[in-house]
């Protein structure tokens, strides 16, 4: 019967290879599951990040245009303001 406890062993030996394999088979799967939602998530994190890097580029540009604007407003003041003085002072000496 040592042929027969010898195949029994064989037979047990490579149904426990296969379970093994069905384990690591399912682990393999799950492994690609996640790489696969770490994927999508890093895509989604990468457009927010740019989004949100543009919106803090827009305020900085609209801060430093709404700045020039408030200077250049303050000269065309000054200019007018000059203006005036000079036509004033135009008609006085006459």
């Amino acid at each position: 019967m040592s042929w027969f406890t010898g195949l029994r062993d064989l037979l047990r030996g490579v149904d426990a290879l296969m379970q093994i394999e069905q384990k690591h088979g399912k682990a393999i799967e799950d492994v690609k599951d996640r790489v696969g939602k770490l994927e999508i998530g890093g895509t989604v994190l990468i457009a927010e990040a740019k989004g949100a890097a543009s919106a803090a580029a827009s305020a900085a540009v609209m801060q430093h245009i709404a700045d020039l604007a408030r200077r250049i407003g303050a000269l065309e003041e000054f200019a007018r303001q000059q203006a005036k003085s000079e036509s004033r002072r135009r008609l006085t000496d006459r």
